[in-house]
């Protein structure tokens, strides 16, 4: 079985912003919903007949994946998985009768090959994707389907752009680039259905107001964090490069957005040493 190491404080950061997130989440979340609503009409376009007796979301956020999950299959068992409390107290008032499990991803609390579907939307680009890729392969029964929705590499270039020449700090999240997680998915025996990548935009009025819109669905600067705000000259200078980018509809931002759909993996002795292998390249990075 994968070894987990300690909770990192990086991770912790996540826990703390999406549990202050949680309570204006759903009013701010529309991109999120927007890519929920097409993991779903991709996994439709797939073909892909089959009733679950048990499903998971991994990483559930307030719980907007049950709608269609529950409304698609009503008689599968569904439990949702999240690792900010919060957003658990959240999902229950969406979910009432659905069980809720505080949990890593990255370290899922299930026995092997315990569910049919796995669901993920917008929960990976928070963990490490092989290591999400891994533990979704050991929890899913043979023959079992994956269906992810996440974030590639070339997420918020806005926001990189602004603040390239103010300081030397990450203020958006690393992401691996998601052409590897595709390489390694099919490396491991998956048999790959869907695999779009598309960008996903908005349009804010200003600066603040966009900013705000980031932070209130928990998506804040988590990987390296200034150690003082920015200054009034500073913050100037940020807002005058976004305004460069300015469009007729207003500051664009714009989500790298990946969705995988893939059933298997197709147990053999191939794909046990596969994963075997990338389980082993986790431990040692």
């Amino acid at each position: 079985m994968l070894s987990i190491p300690p909770v990192l404080p990086a991770k912790k950061r996540i826990r703390q912003a999406f549990d202050q997130a949680a309570a204006t989440y759903d009013e701010a979340a529309d991109v999120q919903r927007e890519v929920c609503d097409r993991l779903a009409g991709y996994f439709e376009q797939t073909g892909i007949h089959f009733q679950p007796k048990t499903i998971l979301d991994a990483g559930c956020g307030t719980g907007y994946g049950v709608w269609w999950l529950k409304r698609r299959w009503p008689c599968a068992e569904l439990i949702l998985a999240d690792f900010a409390p919060g957003m658990l107290v959240a999902s229950r008032i969406h979910c009432p009768q659905t069980m809720l499990v505080c949990a890593d991803i990255e370290a899922l609390p299930f026995t092997d090959q315990r569910f049919d579907l796995y669901w993920s939307s917008l929960a990976w680009q928070w963990n490490d994707p092989m290591r999400c890729l891994v533990e979704a392969g050991r929890v899913l029964r043979p023959g079992g389907v994956l269906a992810v929705a996440t974030l590639g590499t070339n997420n918020f270039p806005e926001l990189q752009h602004a603040f390239a020449e103010i300081d030397d700090y990450s203020h958006v999240l690393a992401i691996p680039a998601p052409e590897r997680l595709l390489t390694d998915c099919q490396g491991s025996g998956w048999v790959v259905n869907i695999w779009q990548r598309q960008a996903v935009r908005r349009h804010y009025s200003d600066l603040r107001t966009l900013l705000r819109r980031v932070k209130a669905v928990g998506a804040r600067e988590v990987e390296q964090r200034r150690p003082r705000p920015f200054g009034r000259a500073a913050w100037q200078a940020v807002t005058a490069r976004y305004e460069q980018l300015r469009e007729p509809e207003g500051l664009p931002l714009t989500y790298d957005v990946v969705w995988l759909i893939a059933h298997g993996p197709v147990i053999d002795e191939r794909h046990d040493r596969n994963l075997a292998s990338l389980s082993c390249e986790i431990e040692r990075g």
